[in-house]
């Protein structure tokens, strides 16, 4: 932790009776010195574990971090990036809102052990971090990331793309994959990976998702390298005896750092050996071949002879051995006494074929006695291709549709097409469902016909074949998302699109009556000492419902015949609103919601004004040929001067005095527009998101939802990936999370959602040209 703490512990020796108010239990025994590996994690989980640790509820364990474990001086820090917010200090609050911007982070995802209670609220694993950090670290695992592939920094509140000019130990940094944490919570993260997979190593959770070996989370050299980096130190020490305050068990690999090599069978410390960089690349060239050179680093110089081994992975490698590279391994690397580096070289063979860039990558392995790995541990090779454009498969189009029918089935075609200069012979491109990504049901709904497809010089476009089942049942719109997999040969690159979305278009009409299946109106706004005044139309559906041959009319003055019409043209997202305002319409809020500015708003409190689909009266404001001086709502108010939002409980429009008229609407007060551009339907759906001025409203896909963990987000609008911003919002408009991605109709991004309390949040995606809001239900 060094001494960036150091502060913190200037506060525990000034308030000794605050802290020494709470009984620590006691420390268990040291095991017996004969263990090790297997016997000795046993051992310790039977004797520091078992019968000691009291399971909080997660709500319980967050509050005693926030409030106690992780309290320094009334206030908590990220340990990823040392933002620091006031929280008072307590051992029994229960609050878990206190601190400003900050979440608990699970060292351990909580994903890999399905939130299972014994591991989700286990102190030990949990820190305060900065929401935006916690949500970019996600279920990534950790890493000592080269500095030149990190694509993100973070430090305090704040981030950059580049690589810091100072301070830079104080960057936690990301790639999107992996996540490397700032230098002095580095030991801590070892130390509580060491204490994790002891105790909960063996629970089903773990097991059922994989994660049951601590390599799972970082590479087991790294984090021992990280141990012996970053020590033990004053602050970790008490924060061990304020877990086990909280929850009864210490973490024995703070109080006897020493047990780390013998239960994991890692060698004692000393000469180090690493590679000199992680990464580094070479021209393939056209002929012949070439050299490439890489270093070895042993730290410090042995007393004696020293070896270790260079070996290649194969399984992470993309270059071919024998054909792309010559290396003869596993290559042992000799240090004579007193040396501290050593070169080892790879032959590369040329060639003229374009293909895709290449990797060679290297680990150091099997050090000699006395000696251990530290980092970086792998060295990546990239074989660059200098031949021209790699050849690449793409889908044709990134999106498509058929209409469902009504019974047998139908086939949909959508093709994937190779270009380039494709090298000899054939290759093969697996093709699946992304399932999680797709609302059509297999098998019910569609049957996938096509799993891979083979190309060759001669066969350059392949048809994916989908089997429709029609059906008479009225439904959503539902998708197949596709995606293309790895081809089989390694100089094939997947290009842009790699996803098609096949929507399978409902063609049934809803029953008569059915609730949630047409348009109505969701606000009316006549101002009453500004220029403003404002229908809302609202889609209750899971579909985007299109607005051709749907029309406005304004029957002004008790006329039985329009007044003023106007077409609408356009689509409405789900449980999406559609704003139409006068002409000139004055409030810049209200102008900014506003989807059509049209002289059919230029009504009074006396006028009727209708929405029609062809020759369907979907719904109606007042009576049309009747003229009061106002129409009456059941909630209170009327249409004179006044603002009027359908109750949420509303499923459908209708004439005035029925059912679904008058009585479903209530007064929301004179010259008020703050609910403009967003409804709350609790009948039908979702509420949707206040949006910007140059919002496109139906081009935002947010799936699933409700959502749990994470959330996709994809602009099926847009041909072609634009850099955006996405933001998930609270809702006093805080964000709560946010990260960068390419978005487009055929690429999406996740959100991380965990640790977020249940509720609704607005989803902002945020492109150059225009703003894409909607919303999300977290559970």
């Amino acid at each position: 932790m060094k001494q960036i703490f150091s502060t913190l512990l200037l506060v525990l020796a000034l308030s000794p009776a605050v802290l020494q108010a709470q009984t620590f239990p006691a420390v268990p025994a040291a095991p017996p010195s004969n263990l090790q590996g297997q016997a000795l994690r046993d051992w310790l989980r039977t004797n520091w574990y078992d019968g000691k640790r009291t399971v909080l509820s997660y709500s319980a364990a967050r509050a005693k971090m926030y409030n106690y474990a992780d309290n320094y001086n009334n206030s908590v820090t990220c340990v990823y990036s040392g933002y620091n917010t006031p929280n008072p200090f307590s051992f029994t609050s229960s609050s878990t809102t206190s601190a400003a911007n900050i979440n608990c982070e699970h060292t351990i995802p909580q994903s890999w052990f399905n939130e299972a209670s014994r591991m989700v609220s286990d102190m030990h694993h949990l820190y305060p971090t900065y929401i935006q950090w916690n949500s970019n670290r996600g279920n990534d695992p950790f890493a000592d990331i080269p500095d030149a592939t990190t694509t993100l920094w973070m430090r305090n509140t704040s981030s950059q793309t580049t690589i810091p000019t100072s301070n830079i130990d104080e960057y936690s940094e990301d790639t999107n994959s992996q996540f490397e944490p700032r230098e002095d919570h580095k030991g801590n993260v070892a130390r509580t990976a060491f204490y994790f997979y002891t105790m909960h190593d063996t629970q089903p959770e773990l097991i059922a998702n994989g994660k049951q070996n601590i390599s799972s989370l970082a590479p087991l050299a790294t984090l021992y390298a990280w141990h012996l980096a970053d020590p033990v130190d004053a602050h970790e020490i008490e924060r061990n005896k304020r877990v086990a305050a909280s929850q009864g068990n210490y973490n024995p690999y703070i109080e006897h750092p020493e047990l780390v090599a013998l239960a994991y069978g890692l060698a004692p410390a000393g000469p180090t050996f690493s590679f000199a960089a992680g990464t580094g690349t070479i021209a393939e060239g056209n002929a012949g071949t070439s050299t490439y050179t890489f270093t070895v680093n042993l730290s410090p110089a042995a007393t004696t002879a020293s070896t270790v081994q260079v070996s290649l992975n194969t399984a992470s490698s993309t270059a071919t051995g024998g054909t792309d590279f010559t290396f003869a391994s596993p290559a042992t690397v000799t240090f004579p006494a007193g040396s501290t580096s050593q070169t080892v070289t790879l032959t590369v063979t040329g060639d003229t074929q374009p293909e895709a860039d290449e990797t060679v990558v290297l680990n150091l392995t099997n050090p000699s006695t006395g000696n251990s790995v530290g980092s970086p541990a792998a060295h990546t090779l990239t074989i660059t291709n200098d031949d021209g454009p790699a050849p690449t498969v793409a889908f044709a189009t990134a999106t498509g549709s058929l209409a469902e029918g009504n019974t047998g089935t139908s086939t949909y075609t959508v093709n994937v097409t190779a270009t380039g200069t494709l090298p000899t012979g054939t290759f093969t491109v697996p093709v699946s469902v992304d399932a999680t990504n797709s609302t059509a049901t297999p098998t019910t709904d569609y049957t996938l016909n096509t799993t891979s497809l083979t190309f060759s010089a001669t066969a350059t476009t392949q048809p994916i074949t989908i089997t429709v089942v029609g059906d008479a049942v009225y439904e959503p719109n539902e998708t197949v998302r596709l995606l293309l997999g790895t081809p089989s040969n390694g100089s094939i690159i997947v290009g842009s699109p790699n996803a098609h979305v096949f929507t399978i278009t409902n063609d049934d009409a809803a029953p008569a009556g059915a609730p949630c299946t047409k348009l109505y109106f969701s606000q009316y706004t006549e101002s009453s000492t500004l220029n403003t005044k404002v229908l809302e139309i609202y889609n209750p559906t899971a579909s985007p419902v299109s607005l051709n041959g749907k029309r406005l009319a304004l029957y002004s003055n008790g006329a039985t015949t329009v007044t003023t019409p106007q077409a609408l043209s356009g689509t409405i997202a789900p449980y999406d609103v559609y704003v139409v305002a006068n002409t000139g319409v004055t409030d810049a809020g209200v102008k900014a919601q506003t989807d059509l500015e049209s002289a059919v708003a230029f009504f009074n409190g006396d006028d009727a004004i209708a929405l029609f689909d062809g020759t369907d009266t979907l719904d109606v404001i007042g009576v049309i040929g009747q003229r009061p001086t106002e129409w009456t709502v059941a909630g209170n108010g009327s249409t004179l001067n006044n603002t009027m939002v359908r109750l949420p409980n509303t499923s459908q429009g209708g004439r005035w005095n029925g059912p679904y008229g008058a009585a479903t609407w209530t007064g929301n007060g004179v010259d008020n527009y703050a609910g403009v551009g967003s409804y709350t339907s609790t009948a039908c759906g979702l509420a949707t998101a206040t949006r910007a001025a140059a919002v496109l409203r139906n081009t935002l896909e947010i799936f699933p939802n409700p959502a749990t963990e994470t959330v996709q987000v994809r602009l099926p609008g847009l041909a072609t990936a634009r850099a955006t911003t996405v933001q998930v919002l609270d809702m006093l408009g805080r964000p709560v999370r946010q990260r960068t991605a390419q978005l487009g109709g055929a690429e999406t991004v996740a959100v991380d959602l965990r640790g977020l309390p249940a509720g609704i949040y607005a989803v902002r995606v945020q492109t150059a040209e225009a703003d894409y809001t909607g919303r999300v239900v977290v559970r």
